[in-house]
């Protein structure tokens, strides 16, 4: 066989020159309803793309009810819809795939569709560890995460809360904060970061060492929204925060960004569900009060005094944000 069909629409994938595998993700936090995609012929020893010329099939998707997939047996493309209300029914994210099979003078080549269907905003969020970038969901107790403060720190715990659709319609002052890539300086973060509202960003800034005699200072996220580069997520559909602790409150990177790990404060502690807090206090007897008995990492600023970095604040200069994620908090 002469030829490889391939997706040239620009999807992320790949794999071997049998079975190719061409994953995109639909994410529902950010409004995300559509997928479309385009197959061709390849020449295997290179040249331009083209249409098979005795057409395409396609299987059916493996899982049915999430969406409609329409596709053409002509020109090997397709697009699917998700079925919103279907998806977070299922109140997880999902995986659909599909088979594109195209066939020229006798000869056939089959490849692979996913589709990966995101519920939560902050699931995939990176944190830097000590054998690199990883998702927060992965990570587990005692693994080594690297520190703004030089070395690494193992986790001690791990907690998460899922707010779903409803509370988020209740308690709009839940819902996270999406700090867009670059916007607390070059590379911080790398990409788009969310976060709660409550959660503290590190900055380094003339104006703090001015007006508070620090020259690094944690700032809620909610106090550098500007209708701009950080603003409310108002299309999260559902979310979940995680929170990693360890021995003393540390800042973290998230995202390439530096970012505050959990420090169980009083408000932090009781946003925790009840088995939550139970384990916490299980690890470490010091909790039972409420209160960590370890000193923030930096001076941390309340809400309105953050406002005052916040506004006219330049894009560089800034040092990060952070609550770690599925996502993070």
């Amino acid at each position: 066989m002469g030829y490889n069909i391939s997706e040239v629409s620009g999807a992320e994938g790949g794999g071997t020159l049998n079975l190719d595998t061409w994953t995109f993700t639909l994410d529902l936090g950010v409004g995300a309803t559509t997928i479309s995609g385009d197959f061709d012929q390849v020449p295997l020893g290179g040249g331009a793309s083209s249409e098979a010329t005795d057409g395409y099939s396609f299987s059916a998707l493996n899982q049915q009810g999430l969406g409609t997939l329409t596709t053409n047996s002509s020109d090997g493309t397709f697009t699917f819809i998700v079925d919103r209300a279907a998806v977070l029914a299922t109140g997880s994210d999902q995986t659909l795939s599909f088979t594109v099979t195209g066939s020229s003078g006798g000869n056939s080549d089959q490849d692979t569709v996913v589709i990966n269907i995101l519920i939560c905003v902050a699931r995939g969020t990176l944190i830097e560890t000590v054998e690199g970038a990883v998702p927060v969901e992965t990570l587990r107790q005692g693994d080594p995460v690297r520190t703004y403060d030089g070395g690494s720190a193992p986790i001690r715990w791990i907690g998460s809360r899922r707010v779903n659709a409803s509370e988020l319609t209740a308690h709009p002052e839940l819902r996270p904060v999406r700090i867009a890539a670059g916007a607390l300086g070059s590379g911080r973060p790398y990409r788009d970061l969310v976060v709660s509202p409550q959660h503290r960003v590190l900055l380094q800034d003339w104006r703090a060492e001015l007006l508070f005699g620090e020259a690094e200072v944690l700032v809620p996220a909610k106090s550098l929204l500007d209708d701009d580069k950080v603003r409310v997520d108002h299309l999260a559909e559902e979310v979940e925060y995680f929170h990693l602790l360890f021995d003393r409150h540390e800042i973290m990177f998230t995202e390439g960004a530096p970012t505050e790990s959990f420090h169980p404060g009083p408000y932090a502690m009781r946003e925790l569900a009840a088995p939550a807090r139970a384990e916490l206090v299980r690890l470490f007897p010091e909790l039972s009060g409420g209160v960590a008995p370890w000193a923030a990492a930096r001076p941390a600023l309340k809400a309105w005094e953050g406002k005052l970095l916040g506004h006219g604040r330049p894009g560089a200069g800034a040092a990060g944000a952070g609550e770690e994620q599925r996502w993070a908090s």
